[in-house]
């Protein structure tokens, strides 16, 4: 592997961003229209000749720091109210000043992590074309953005890169930019703004496919794979990420050739950025290095943050937590860390026998993760799962981005009464032949609500390896799980499937957090039994969507991706305890033919359905539900 070649460029980098010039600047965060952070002290920091003494002018202070002797200087401000009124900050050195206009005072969020986060309304409007309509409310002129482009590096850089970053600034949102706003920050903002009548700013760095490690210091990194031998240490990491990068058929096959092109593409920058494609980020610690330390000590007051889909699976927890330690470390502020979770898939229906699935893995190391931080902590887990499709890019970020926002309010702006999610597990216990589960965000209360057949949703292994579902008694903030055929139980999980039953609540609607009593045990387990679902005539192009389950009632969509559109054929089955059925669509009846019953004993209609129509609601006769209130798909 060689090294030589990228050290030896990255280091006359950084010398280039600290000293190439004398003359007197800013880093590249602060710019026009920017916002800065409320009622926090606000580092303000730049580069200017070696030992000259620079001047900061904003908001009725005056404050003046000397360059070390690199030519770095650092002034701070002391904390400000939140300010709608756009004033100018200035800098002075010397004969030479720099000069910002319509700064603002309020909310600001760094916005990281991959894709699910990455994604602006742009690109959400190609997948849903509902999308479009967010722009028509988008004028908010107190809410500011950022977006900085991706780039890579093997060493920290002091800076954002002039080449490839330097030409981000920050915009205003309106119904010309929101195309460029992260949704999930979009939907975060404009409720914090709405809400708190404050500025918020977004310091958007996300980038789609990365995995964890990408955005971990080296050093910590290190430091977590000596405690946990599963863990990759950097060198480990970064030899897997070379041999990737040799396989992806790019003009370079190393680290090392990539730096040699970047070195051309710097002498004539045209095009791209040579390091633009999906392979660079799988480098460890290459995004914090140029897309997190350049920030910092920027004063925010939190990070919103989603990723997982890439990884790593092992010890997640505890990267995860090891990373959020070190940024804090890193900005020397103990600033806020809301993250949501991975989402489910609806293009399997929910088991209609015991079984599990490693889909939830992820999530509940996310869930280990959140049961570290004890109450009034700073880092808050949102739950998404019920809010995905049957897309790894799921659609449901307006109520994401508002959950994220009910988060803030109950944790930091005073309004601890704010449910932003479902009953999340605090601890379980086996006792005997019960296992004990407590919960917190209960709301008003905890709810259970069998699904159909009276499936409970909670998944009880005993010793011997049986499976049943689990009765379940409600005890204040507990439950409490048993069953006549397990004696001696091993676990009980919840939500451990790509589309599991929803069966426990809060009060307040939001559904439960997937678990286990016993975390960290092999998933895959079980067989799920028959459909609720299925398409006679499967094809690549067209799949189901179960979005909704419940006892006595489901939904679904035929979704329809490419190639000719054509109708479908799908097969709608009833559970055992449902005598009869009515299939509706829009409120209108669906033609469904006579009740067929399959070998099994399974009873089944077959019934057209329109590819990307309306969705089909298939309902017990005697007591048809009302899915009407439901938007959550």
């Amino acid at each position: 592997m060689k090294k030589s070649l990228p050290v030896l460029l990255l280091f006359a980098l950084c010398g280039f961003l600290a000293t190439a010039t004398a003359e007197l600047r800013l880093a590249t965060i602060f710019q026009d229209r920017m916002v800065l952070q409320r009622e926090k002290p606000l580092p303000i920091w730049g580069w200017a000749e070696p030992k000259q003494s620079v001047t900061v002018s904003f908001g009725g202070q005056q404050k003046s720091a000397q360059a070390d002797e690199n030519g770095r200087w650092q002034v701070n401000l002391d904390a400000l109210e939140a300010s709608t009124e756009g004033r100018p900050l200035t800098v002075q050195a010397g004969s030479e000043s720099k000069d910002l206009k319509d700064v603002l005072v309020g909310e600001v969020w760094i916005c990281a992590g991959q894709s699910n986060m990455a994604r602006p309304l742009r690109n959400d409007s190609f997948d849903y074309p509902f999308f479009k309509r967010y722009s028509e409310d988008a004028e908010y002129p107190q809410i500011r953005f950022v977006d900085i482009p991706t780039y890579a590096s093997l060493k920290p850089i002091d800076d954002l890169d002039p080449e490839v970053q330097g030409k981000a600034t920050w915009e205003i949102l309106s119904k010309g930019t929101s195309i460029k706003v992260m949704s999930l920050g979009f939907f975060f903002a404009k409720d914090l703004n709405k809400t708190l009548g404050v500025p918020v700013g977004l310091v958007q760095v996300a980038v789609s496919g990365t995995p964890l490690t990408a955005w971990m210091a080296s050093g910590t990194l290190d430091a977590t794979a000596a405690e946990f031998p599963d863990v990759s240490n950097y060198s480990k990491a970064f030899a897997g990420a070379e041999q990737k990068l040799a396989k992806a058929k790019l003009s370079y096959t190393d680290w090392a050739g990539l730096e040699a092109e970047l070195t051309a593409w710097r002498q004539a920058p045209k095009g791209r950025w040579p390091g633009s494609n999906a392979v660079i980020p799988d480098f460890p610690a290459v995004l914090y290095n140029a897309l997190i330390h350049p920030l910092a000590p920027l004063a925010i007051r939190g990070v919103l943050w989603h990723q997982g889909e890439s990884g790593p699976g092992n010890k997640h927890k505890e990267l995860f937590l090891a990373n959020l330690a070190q940024w804090q470390k890193l900005f020397g502020q103990d600033f806020y860390f809301i993250w949501g979770s991975l989402t489910r898939k609806t293009s399997s229906a929910p088991p209609m026998q015991p079984s599990q699935q490693n889909w939830s893995n992820v999530n509940e190391e996310f869930l280990l993760a959140s049961q570290t931080f004890g109450p009034g902590s700073r880092g808050v887990l949102v739950n998404f799962f019920d809010l995905g499709n049957y897309g790894t890019h799921w659609a449901m970020k307006e109520k994401a981005g508002q959950r994220m926002a009910g988060a803030a309010y109950a944790r930091i702006f005073g309004k601890p009464e704010t449910v932003f999610t479902g009953p999340e597990l605090l601890e379980a216990t086996i006792d005997g032949e019960k296992v004990r589960a407590k919960f917190r965000h209960i709301g008003g209360g905890l709810v259970y609500e069998p699904s159909m057949d009276g499936i409970s949703g909670f998944v009880m292994e005993g010793k011997s390896g049986e499976m049943v579902w689990a009765n379940v008694a409600i005890e204040g903030d507990t439950l409490i799980f048993s069953h006549p055929d397990v004696k001696t139980p091993a676990n009980v999980s919840y939500g451990f499937h790509n589309n599991p039953h929803e069966t426990l609540f809060n009060k307040e609607g939001f559904p439960a957090f997937s678990f286990r009593a016993v975390p960290r045990v092999s998933a895959n387990k079980g067989t799920p039994g028959n459909p609720l679902v299925e398409l006679v005539s499967p094809s690549p192009n067209v799949q189901l969507s179960i979005s909704h389950v419940r006892r006595d009632g489901y939904l679904f969509n035929v979704v329809h991706h490419k190639g000719p559109q054509s109708a479908a054929t799908v097969r709608v089955y009833l559970p055992s305890e449902w005598k009869e059925a009515t299939v509706t669509s829009n409120g209108e009846p669906v033609e469904t033919g006579p009740l067929q019953t399959g070998p099994d004993g399974s009873r089944f209609y077959e019934i057209p359905a329109e590819a990307n129509g309306p969705a089909i609601q298939v309902s017990n006769a005697a007591n048809i539900p009302d899915f009407s209130a439901i938007n959550r798909f």
